[in-house]
């Protein structure tokens, strides 16, 4: 009998092991009043570029369920209080979304494919977006910017990735843009990364942080070739936590020479070269931007991030739609 309960036991733990979290909205996305995106609408099912685009840009909360495969001949604009899901795993957009001056957004469960020498995901002036289980590859320009005073936004559980180093553009996401330039993002700019693959052929910006505050944690790093993974500069201040390095150069890096902050704890380097800077750096201020600063800040929400050892199984495993 002991040893029957054991094994279901056993079992069971075995099952649990291979189960991947869906905790909901966290980070900064769930901070200074959340994001629920559309809500409890009544979900709208689409399958070609202008239904999407006529759901995406209408007024007020709407669910929006991508079927299939659907190709835009631009960017999708979204409006805010919106939710863009996919079906399954097999939901794909070949395009982008681009958001501007909008809040409270929802794009999960996709693939995302770029069509054009665009960003695939841009956000500009934009507050409380989640960006959750995507798979984005192969932009011509940045897979997913975060700049021009936006906030309080999450990436988590996606997979960034390009398909051949022929592409001049390899770099993923920025937390902010122009370095030293851009003095209204003071203030602004936070934003969190947690249980991303930043995989093969990508090549830098995983993500590059200026001004902001970015909170980088339980992300796998398996991109050899690459120039660095995080960079960091220009007023921004990066908690970088239990993610797993592999085969990869400079791991974070400091740039700009402008004051800049990191702390790097728990972290796994797993054959790595190159740079792993932390602490405060920086030489100089922007002029007219002396009463900047960066340093160490604590996230205003609750986490636990999970060992750095089951990060490359997990992240590997759960990333991405489902």
């Amino acid at each position: 009998m002991k040893a029957g309960l054991l094994f279901i036991c056993s079992l069971l733990g075995s099952t649990l092991a291979q189960s991947c979290p869906d905790p909901g909205v966290n980070g900064y996305a769930s901070a200074a009043g959340g994001t629920t995106g559309g809500g409890n609408a009544s979900p709208v099912v689409v399958t070609s570029a202008s239904a999407l685009q006529s759901a995406a840009s209408a007024s007020g909360a709407r669910v929006i369920v991508v079927k299939g495969t659907i190709t835009t001949s631009g960017a999708i604009k979204v409006t805010s209080d919106k939710t863009i899901r996919g079906e399954n795993a097999d939901s794909t957009i070949v395009g982008g979304f681009d958001m501007n001056g909008v809040k409270n957004i929802i794009i999960k469960n996709l693939n995302i494919r770029a069509a054009s020498s665009a960003d695939t995901i841009a956000s500009r002036n934009s507050h409380h977006i989640w960006y959750d289980h995507l798979n984005v590859w192969d932009a011509g320009d940045g897979l997913l910017d975060i700049t021009l005073e936006s906030d309080y936004q999450t990436v988590s559980w996606c997979k960034f990735w390009y398909t051949s180093k022929s592409l001049s553009h390899r770099f993923a996401s920025l937390v902010g843009a122009g370095g030293g330039t851009q003095p209204k993002d003071e203030g602004k700019l936070h934003v969190t990364y947690h249980h991303n693959w930043w995989a093969q052929k990508v090549d830098q910006r995983m993500p590059r942080v200026m001004y902001g505050d970015a909170h980088i944690y339980n992300n796998y790093y398996n991109s050899p070739g690459n120039s660095y993974c995080i960079g960091f500069g220009s007023y921004g201040s990066v908690l970088i936590e239990n993610n797993y390095f592999k085969g990869v150069a400079n791991p974070h890096q400091f740039m700009y020479d402008v004051y800049a902050y990191a702390s790097a704890t728990g972290n796994v380097y797993d054959s790595t070269t190159g740079k792993k800077d932390s602490g405060k750096l920086g030489s100089k201020h922007v002029a007219g931007q002396e009463s900047a600063l960066a340093g160490p800040f604590t996230p205003p929400y609750s986490f636990k991030a999970d060992a750095v050892k089951d990060v490359p199984a997990l992240v590997q495993k759960c990333a991405g739609p489902r």
